[in-house]
């Protein structure tokens, strides 16, 4: 792998700092301490990815030979796993917090989670930890996996967000969940196929759906979701 894929080690933590520096001005510093929580705590969901990593080589998953073990590679081994283990550290550990006092801050705070998490996992990527490289574009991946990472955890935020003021949290909750599983599931199928005409297509519409999600909880108070 090229040296200059390195550099993308440092896209999440400078993403983090400068939400830091935003918040740190215009919150109370609970807040701003909370992103850097959070953003430790998106390391530890990585264990969830590696583990299904892991149990998909012993069983040999990992070979791709077809179009069935691709999809199951990216929606299930992947897409899933990657999502869950953000899933159980942003819902269990984050959105209880008081600092979560708008849908909106579901986003917040399910993105700076998430920026932990791409940092761990980009690294393991990058020195092969899982012997997957080879499977990836050797270069693009590096340098959009931030970028998407942030439209799957808008997703996941804004679910977990609206769903800390409902009724139906649990609903919500499995929604976000299935849905930025998806969102990344489909991701990872465009780039072991290298598929980059249904990647630009997918980049496309999801940042339409992740734009009017972000609109929709900016616009929604904890009263009215």
């Amino acid at each position: 792998m090229r040296p200059i894929v390195y550099i993308t080690l440092f896209f999440a933590p400078i993403i983090i700092l400068i939400m830091y520096s935003y918040f740190s001005r215009r919150q109370s510093s609970s807040y701003s301490g909370l992103l850097l929580r959070s953003f430790g705590l998106g390391v530890i969901g990585v264990v969830v990815m590696a583990a299904a990593l892991i149990l998909s080589q012993l069983l040999g998953l990992n070979e791709i030979r077809s179009l069935k073990r691709s999809l199951f590679f990216a929606f299930i081994t992947v897409g899933f796993s990657s999502e869950l283990g953000k899933f159980l550290v942003t819902r269990y550990l984050v959105i209880p917090k008081k600092q979560i006092d708008r849908p909106i801050d579901g986003i917040t705070y399910s993105i700076s989670t998430a920026m932990g998490f791409a940092t761990l996992a980009l690294f393991l990527f990058i020195i092969d930890a899982f012997s997957i490289k080879d499977l990836y574009p050797y270069t693009l991946m590096p340098f959009i996996y931030v970028p998407a990472t942030i439209l799957f955890s808008v997703i996941l935020g804004f679910f977990l967000g609206m769903g800390k003021f409902s009724k139906t949290r649990y609903v919500y909750s499995i929604t976000g969940l299935l849905c930025a599983a998806f969102f990344h599931g489909l991701f990872t199928f465009c780039l072991i196929t290298h598929d980059f005409k249904l990647l630009s297509l997918f980049a496309f519409g999801c940042t339409i759906i992740v734009f009017i999600l972000g609109l929709k909880a900016a616009y929604t108070t904890a009263e009215t979701s």
